[in-house]
């Protein structure tokens, strides 16, 4: 088989085992299932680049269990950070957040969830990955490569469908925010000339883009709503897969996305 075949096929498995092991326990926690991930289908590419990492560099230290644990954990630990700084700058999002846990740097990583990698660091070298090589080596060595380049092509379709829903995401947050800016200026300049002048009926008369203000705001309003509530299945998605993602740029709006999606949700419950 082919080493870069390898690669892809190793990846590919234990990115869906840490699509199922993140998945299981926020679905738990959550009391409800979700696809947890960065990407659409269900594998975790983190978990799979830092598995890769862990049976490609450390395997000389596989029988020293306190060096292999270490290692792992800082491998895992530095992976972590990387990948949440450049999705940060890449996306304008915080993704995760530790900054409420104890012993964290800058919110990315945290000294509890290093140590459970660092364990499971341990767990892939010595029992997991014994098994998944087994598993790969009975894959027939010409059908390997076809695999493994059918993967890539997924893998790269995904993440181009997911980079795009993402941006399409961004815009949209920063729509309403412009909007939910809008109607708190104006609201504002209303409210001060309501002050200054009891007598008239103000509202009424100051223009916006040569319209009366309430009929403006009334269609900031319309705007902000129909923004609010109609949101596509991967944004959903996304949301509901970061409950804890924080914009960077638009906080407020994506806050206002996210509990018009959970008061729909909680409105669906309630039919039932």
């Amino acid at each position: 088989m082919p080493y870069w075949a390898e690669w892809i096929l190793l990846f590919t498995i234990y990115s869906l085992l840490g699509w199922v092991c993140e998945s299981t326990y926020c679905s738990i926690l959550a009391k409800k299932l979700i696809n947890r991930g960065f990407l659409n289908g269900p594998f975790c590419p983190i978990y799979g680049v830092g598995a890769l990492l862990i049976v490609k560099l450390l395997s000389p230290f596989s029988h020293n269990l306190v060096i292999l644990f270490f290692a792992s954990l800082l491998l895992t630990s530095l992976l972590e950070y990387l990948t949440g700084f450049a999705m940060e700058k890449l996306f304008h999002a915080k993704w995760w957040d530790y900054s409420h846990r104890r012993f964290n740097i800058q919110g990315r990583v945290c000294l509890g969830n290093a140590l459970i990698f660092g364990v499971m660091g341990v767990v892939v070298m010595r029992l997991v990955h014994p098994f998944v090589m087994r598993l790969i080596q009975m894959i027939p060595s010409f059908l390997a490569p076809f695999l493994a380049a059918g993967l890539a092509v997924y893998f790269v379709g995904d993440t181009v469908v997911t980079i795009r829903t993402i941006l399409d995401l961004n815009k949209k947050v920063a729509e309403l925010q412009k909007v939910l800016d809008e109607i708190r200026e104006k609201s504002r300049a209303v409210l001060e000339e309501k002050k200054r002048s009891v007598e008239q009926a103000i509202e009424s008369r100051l223009e916006a883009d040569g319209k009366p203000y309430a009929e403006y705001l009334e269609k900031l309003r319309q705007k902000q709503a129909a923004l609010e509530r109609n949101s596509k299945l991967l944004h959903r998605r996304l949301m509901k897969a970061f409950p804890t993602m924080k914009s960077l740029r638009a906080n407020e709006s994506l806050a206002r996305l996210r509990e018009a999606l959970e008061k729909r949700r909680n409105e669906r419950k309630a039919k039932k």
